[in-house]
């Protein structure tokens, strides 16, 4: 789809990047360059000086090189040699192959496992075990369908995913066991997954159906069939987990798929080559690769402007791209020249020159009642937003999850009203920010980590236990806690605004949470306690480090129970100064 010129963009939102850290964007010539690529001019080359990467080094493999694994610190890899049955081992300082084990009949990928490897083995529908020498374990082989191809790029507690292509399955895969473990069907010859980070979802290419299945991994079920990319071989999740960004091998093109609504938000055709094929994030995410496996190129995307801006000269049928755990670099594994590609950035970027000392960023963390403030005096929505209106934050850092807000804004620009169910239910943004976002000026950046499989699976994980007599006695415990907590609770009122922000009313809370946490989170995985929190803070906190120093005002608005762990990781950081919410409701109350 052609890009309109010139190429605008949204302002006043920001998209937090969790786990890892946004660069900055690139000097003036750059940006003059992203203006041009939407107007269809052609992209920088490597050595370009506006290219953002350059190709490094070139290693012969072996024949039909595909899946790539590394080790945690990056100087060896391994890369499954589909055409001889080996796996190549090779010193990435060294860019040289120091070992070949045999690997059986036409391994495609391989993952670390408890006690060694798990291969896939394309023709023989299998999966076999290597040991850490990689040698072949005896009688360790599992049938899994036909077609077993590559594994996710990842692993999740423990587990990770692989599709069978002719068989029609996506399996789930168990690293501590090293074994195969279940499978979800998928379309019409799937090809490899990749799974959001907390592995609530997959999302899985159906080659010959023309699809993405995206399916429920907790609960077991298929959330969405996305149509209209033909033939899509790959893709990969951004960093945000907001985009799956999926090539269409059948039509030249990448398309882009909101990974809360599944509706395909845009796509990018000019400067893609023939047969696009894998797609790789690196850990910036900032710019999107993909291989084009019916030439010898790799294109880049960039992700803001969603425009080609550079295609790399490989090799001959690029065929499968992983990202090195440095997070920076990239490397293709070229199928018809046997060779393992590296791409690297270009040269960093000079930093910005320094204005005077950094500054101490503030926040201000209020602790929201949700529909409560809807009947409440004491903390009224006309209190939320008197005080909003006293704190006059340059950030918002908010508790929607970044996938749902760009549905939501744009809901609320069209009609000056939000239908998207997660927003909806929180009237602290549709009576509080979003009106007062036409009076304000602030930018919102969406951090909160809940998914609705993780909800679902949550609520029905605790139905099951509640009823469960042999868990009689947990459950007996749990409501003991809830109970102490709520007596504890109950030394203010639920709705006082100067209660609700002091240290004790954690507390409180967190006794009932402390229990729910020891006996329910390892099951409930992603909707833990801890590991919801956990979630969120990797949002804020990318949002609080991407303005370190800038001397501006956060505002952080979650459920009051959320403040604790939030305020005791605040307290961390020596870049930022944590303001009391007593003087804003001092104010408010002279106000009114």
């Amino acid at each position: 789809m052609e890009t309109p010129c010139p190429h605008g963009r949204r302002p006043r939102i920001v998209n937090a990047h969790p786990r890892t850290t946004v660069l900055p964007l690139r000097q003036a010539a750059a940006a003059l360059w992203l203006g041009a690529a939407a107007c269809g001019e052609a992209p920088p080359q490597a050595g370009d000086a506006d290219a953002p990467f350059r190709v490094g080094a070139t290693i012969d493999v072996g024949a039909a090189p595909h899946g790539i694994r590394f080790n945690p610190d990056g100087d060896t890899a391994w890369v499954a040699l589909s055409g001889e049955g080996r796996i190549a081992v090779v010193d990435l300082s060294e860019s040289a192959v120091v070992a070949r084990w045999e690997a059986g009949d036409t391994p495609l990928d391989l993952v670390r496992v408890e006690g060694g490897w798990l291969v896939s083995q394309f023709r023989d529908s299998t999966l076999i075990l290597l040991d850490e020498e990689g040698r072949i374990v005896p009688g360790a082989v599992w049938g899994v369908g036909a077609g077993p191809s590559l594994f996710t790029p990842g692993t999740v507690r423990g587990e990770t995913w692989i599709t069978t292509e002719f068989s029609d399955r996506l399996w789930t895969v168990d690293t501590r066991e090293g074994t195969p473990r279940a499978f979800q069907a998928t379309g019409d010859r799937p090809y490899p997954a990749d799974v959001m980070w907390d592995g609530s979802h997959a999302f899985v290419p159906n080659l010959d159906d023309g699809s993405v299945s995206v399916i429920d991994l907790l609960n077991g079920e298929l959330d969405a069939t996305v149509e209209g990319c033909p033939g899509p071989p790959g893709g990969a999740l951004t960093p945000d987990q907001v985009t799956y960004v999926v090539a269409c091998g059948g039509s030249d093109e990448v398309a882009f798929i909101n990974t809360a609504s599944f509706a395909i938000t845009g796509r990018v055709s000019e400067g893609i080559g023939p047969r696009p094929f894998s797609v790789v994030v690196p850990g910036n995410g900032r710019h999107a690769l993909v291989n084009n496996a019916g030439g010898s190129t790799v294109s880049v995307v960039d992700l803001e402007s969603r425009a080609v801006v550079q295609r790399l000269e490989v090799g001959e049928q690029p065929i499968v791209l992983r990202a090195h755990p440095d997070g920076e670099r990239v490397f293709v594994a070229n199928e018809l020249s046997g060779t393992l590609v590296e791409l690297a950035p270009a040269a960093p970027e000079s930093p910005a020159p320094s204005e005077g000392e950094a500054t101490l960023n503030e926040v201000v963390v209020l602790g929201m009642i949700h529909s409560g403030h809807e009947t409440s005096e004491m903390f009224s929505l006309e209190v939320v937003r008197d005080l909003v209106r006293e704190i006059d934050p340059d950030y918002w850092l908010t508790e929607i999850p970044p996938n749902r807000w760009d549905r939501a804004w744009a809901e609320f620009q069209a009609a000056g009203t939000v239908e998207e169910p997660r927003v909806r239910r929180f009237p602290e943004y549709m009576e509080g920010l979003f009106p007062l976002s036409r009076e304000l000026e602030f930018d919102v950046i969406p951090t909160a980590g809940w998914t609705e499989p993780m909800s679902d699976f949550r609520a029905a994980y605790l139905d099951a236990y509640s009823r469960d007599p042999a868990r009689a006695e947990g459950w007996a415990e749990y409501r003991a806690a809830a109970d102490a907590s709520a007596e504890a609770l109950a030394a203010g009122a639920s709705d006082d605004p100067r209660w609700i922000h002091t240290d004790a009313y954690d507390e409180a809370y967190d006794i009932r949470m402390r229990t729910y946490a020891r006996l329910f989170d390892a099951d409930l995985g992603p909707g833990g306690w801890e590991a919801i929190n956990a979630s969120h803070w990797a949002y804020i906190e990318d949002g609080l480090d991407r303005h370190r120093g800038e001397g501006v005002r956060f505002l952080l608005t979650y459920g009051a129970g959320h403040k604790g762990p939030f305020l005791r990781e605040l307290r961390k950081r020596d870049d930022i100064a944590l303001l009391d919410v007593g003087p804003f409701l001092d104010r408010v109350g002279a106000a009114r």
